[in-house]
């Protein structure tokens, strides 16, 4: 077969698109095959398209859907994206984590392709073949918009040695970055299209991930990357300078690496004296790497144990804690960082509910940043855990959730709305209601159904007074807007519109549910007019702007779950917008009696 002359310019591709099951409106599969008139199929690719990004970031649930679809999947979205299908920001800020430095935040937008299974024939291997049809899918309408490709290389056969696995490991990474030129001879081949002339298969590490990606703008940095420069993974660095490390069972590291295995499976405080017996013995266990590169400090943070961590730090420290050149490529800290953020992300995926970081995982964050001389939230420890218990970065968050520019967001929404609402307020005749696909306001929709049939003009007041309320909460320093707090203010600002609303069924829930929702619609996790409109220069924000770039970033900026759960709005509840009858009488208290006002 190797001897029959092919001539790839007389292969063509072939498509198929199949919807997939459970989110067809998000993502379908993309079969590729290189088709031969006489040699039949040459190879074939297999692909999950992602479209509909901006369903990800409203709903939050990208890491949830890649979870549910394969174990893959899961690994590609938790190892490059968030919740919101955001890239890790430290995968592009230019730290030692972004690798070259070649992507930024474009792949917060636009479509994905991720390739899950790229085959060869045998016999046409080392032929071009690959790369033509990689190309071609590659500058295809499948790419969608603002597309770029991803893959992970990595060989499928896991009973390979060690060396020999990490040699095809090595090859398929090399073919997505390969060179083209030296192996299609495009010089003797002139009529192979134009886009089958670019000198590379393009693909470039994200950060220092497994991961791969290209981007199909030819200006991109990625592209004027060379090879060499394309760094690895800190798991291949450290395995190709450990190859002769043994494959070792948890008995047989447990063995060899007694202190490691005490502070994983002792959380209790004699794990100290252990510790203190080890270093009495040999003064050098205490900084001993076991098989992955892992020292006990390692250890102790990974597994959040406190007592440990307390006795481990009162020896010198100072290289350990800088230590990473491991199979995680993670110092203590980094690896405490990722196990919380796991255990974070675990909880809102498949429970639904995060309830903050563990007392154990505060503490033992609070000892490495002390002892490496790190910036701090807070000088003593409790009042650290009780800043940083939701994700607070920014040590400004009111309850530890609600950052400065979160509750910008929420008044100037819930502002905005009371505003909106006023200007219709002339729409009503006294004693005559209208509903509210009457009067074309978004936030109404917030109302259960029944509620929005029949709007008097005294319930509406009220209804917009709720707003008010919220706003006024707002622009007190430190105060939350609980329901019962909106209510006192609201109560206080119109006491007979609001007695009206919430006598004829209105919540204050129903009202704080449109703010955070609105919000986050208007977010960049939405349509972005929010940050089109506030986010801009000083120079140009004039009175739109009102400072909002000058507000403290914080991890809590755009957390709008845990604002929702902080204000009151109960998880696994339904709540607005209601757009049809469906949600009806369903654990909605909604008064029967005449809802027509004196007005």
């Amino acid at each position: 077969m190797a001897s029959i002359q092919l001539k790839l310019s007389e292969c063509t591709p072939k498509f198929t698109v199949v919807k997939h099951d459970e989110y067809p409106e998000r993502m379908q599969y993309l079969n590729a095959t290189l088709m031969h008139p006489t040699l039949g199929e040459l190879a074939t690719a297999r692909c999950l398209q992602i479209s509909a990004r901006l369903r990800f970031k409203n709903a939050g649930d990208f890491l949830e859907i890649m979870d549910e679809d394969s174990q893959e999947l899961h690994e590609f979205s938790v190892g490059l994206f968030d919740k919101n299908s955001n890239i890790r920001p430290w995968l592009v800020d230019g730290g030692p984590k972004s690798g070259s430095g070649c992507w930024g935040t474009e792949l917060s937008v636009g479509d994905m392709l991720y390739i899950e299974d790229f085959r060869v024939t045998e016999d046409f291997r080392r032929r071009g073949v690959g790369s033509w049809l990689l190309q071609e899918v590659l500058t295809s309408s499948h790419m969608g918009y603002r597309g770029h490709a991803y893959c992970w290389p990595t060989p499928l056969d896991s009973t390979k040695d060690k060396a020999e696995w990490m040699k095809e490991q090595a090859a398929i990474t090399a073919f997505y970055r390969k060179v083209l030129i030296p192996i299609l001879s495009l010089r003797s081949v002139p009529q192979l299209p134009t886009h089958l002339l670019s000198p590379q298969n393009g693909f470039r590490r994200v950060g220092l991930t497994p991961f791969l990606a290209y981007s199909p703008e030819p200006s991109h940095p990625s592209h004027s990357l060379p090879i060499e420069s394309d760094p690895e993974t800190p798991s291949i660095d450290f395995e190709s300078t450990n190859l002769d490390a043994p494959d070792l069972t948890a008995d047989e590291i447990c063995t060899q690496y007694p202190l490691h295995a005490e502070i994983a499976t002792n959380k209790s405080p004699s794990v100290g004296q252990a510790i203190r017996d080890a270093h009495q013995i040999d003064a050098g266990s205490v900084h001993t790497r076991d098989v992955n590169g892992l020292t006990p400090l390692h250890v102790a943070a990974n597994t959040e144990n406190v007592h440990a961590l307390r006795v481990l730090l009162d020896f010198d420290m100072t290289e350990d804690l800088k230590h990473a050149k491991n199979k995680d490529g993670e110092t203590p800290l980094e690896g405490l960082e990722s196990s919380m953020r796991s255990t974070k992300e675990f909880m809102e995926t498949l429970v639904g509910v995060w309830k903050g970081y563990s007392d154990e995982g505060l503490r033992c964050e609070f000892l490495l940043k002390r002892a490496m001389g790190l910036p701090m939230l807070a000088d003593e420890e409790g009042e650290y855990m009780k800043k940083r218990k939701f994700g607070c970065t920014c040590g400004m968050c009111a309850g530890g959730w609600l950052s400065p520019r979160m509750r910008f967001q929420l008044l100037a929404q819930s502002e905005l709305q009371a505003d909106m609402l006023r200007q219709e307020e002339s729409s009503f005749k006294p004693r005559q209601p209208l509903s509210a696909s009457e009067l074309f306001h978004s936030s109404l929709d917030y109302l259960p159904v029944p509620l929005q049939r029949e709007i008097y003009k005294s319930f509406y007041v009220g209804f917009y007074t709720i707003f008010d309320g919220i706003s006024r909460i707002l622009r007190t320093p430190n105060a939350i807007p609980t329901p019962q707090a909106v209510r006192t203010a609201a109560l206080d600002i119109d006491p007979r519109a609001v007695s009206f609303y919430l006598g004829k069924g209105g919540q204050v829930e129903y009202v704080l549910d449109a703010t955070v929702d609105i919000s986050k619609e208007q977010s960049s996790l939405g349509y972005g007019t929010f940050e089109e409109t506030f986010d801009v220069d000083e120079s140009e924000e004039g009175e739109e702007g009102l400072g909002y770039r000058k507000l403290v970033k914080c991890a809590n900026d755009l957390e709008f779950g845990g604002v929702r759960l902080g204000v009151g709005l109960a998880a696994g509840v339904r709540w607005g917008p209601y757009y049809t009858d469906i949600e009806e009488e369903e654990g909605m208290e909604v008064d029967e009696y005449d809802d027509s006002d004196s007005d």
